[in-house]
Order: C-alpha cells, then sequence, then structure tokens
C-alpha cells in the first residue's frame, strides 16, 4: 500500500471508532446469538465464558480480542466476516 492512499486519522475520529464499534460488534452477536436461538447463558457456556461478560460484550461495554471474538463466531457457526459484515464505519 502507497503511503500517498493512507491518511491520518484525527483523536476524535479514533475516539468515535473506539466507542462505537465495540457497540456494533456487540449488536452483530445479538442477531447470531437470537437467529440460533440461543440465551446468553447458553453461549456463554459454549464459548467458556461468564454470561456477564457475554452481556458486557453484547452491550458494547468491553472490547473482546479477535481469539474470543472468532470463537464466539465458531459458536454461531458463522465466519468473522459475516460477524463484521454488517458494520459500517
Amino acid at each position: 500500500m502507497q503511503l500517498a492512499c493512507m491518511r491520518s486519522l484525527s483523536e476524535i475520529e479514533i475516539s468515535r471508532l473506539s466507542n462505537e464499534i465495540p457497540k456494533l460488534v456487540g449488536e452483530q452477536i445479538v442477531i447470531f446469538r437470537k437467529l440460533k436461538n440461543l440465551t446468553q447463558t447458553e453461549l456463554a457456556e459454549m464459548v467458556g465464558k461468564d454470561r456477564q461478560y457475554l452481556y458486557k460484550i453484547e452491550k458494547g461495554r468491553v472490547t473482546p480480542n479477535v481469539t474470543t471474538l472468532t470463537i464466539l463466531a465458531k459458536a454461531l457457526n458463522i465466519s468473522l466476516s459475516e460477524l463484521f459484515g454488517n458494520i459500517k464505519i
């Protein structure tokens, strides 16, 4: 990638994305969890996490790492592309 094609992000934009993306990811997890007819407790147990932690992920209150997102996607039988597919930044 050429540097000429890249642009700097403002601190405001970085802050906005840092707040918005976890919420959008959480919303996607809720959608796919409900499509699979799973409760928070069931999905949390499937991925070895506490239900409260899953709740915080779904509400965008915590930012899960890539490994946790991959495990959640696998449990939901979706790809990471599907998990992020409807997120527009």
